[in-house]
């Protein structure tokens, strides 16, 4: 199943976001900006890309994983959440 039109929606924002935060990290690093504040902001794009992640996962949890245990085929579907979990989890 397809990211529907409402998640798709925000998390196009969100990149787009993200996408400017990138931007302006990379500007720090050409003007030598002190190590700490480069850090925070590539604290601060991290934190937004697990935003980005944490939308999708959601979504997949309500459609896909859903249709999926409640079809014949579960096992595939708990071994292909467990192998998400723990990519996720690391």
């Amino acid at each position: 199943m397809a990211i529907d039109e409402k998640v798709q929606e925000s998390t196009r924002r969100r990149l787009a976001i993200i996408e400017g935060q990138l931007r302006g990290l990379s500007k720090m690093i050409d003007e030598k900006k002190y190590c700490i504040d480069v850090l925070t902001q590539i604290s601060a794009i991290h934190e937004a890309l697990r935003g980005v992640g944490k939308l999708v996962v959601r979504h997949h949890l309500e459609t896909c994983v859903t249709e999926g245990l409640q079809g014949d085929d579960r096992e595939k579907h708990y071994q292909e959440l467990m192998d998400l979990i723990y990519k996720l989890s690391k």
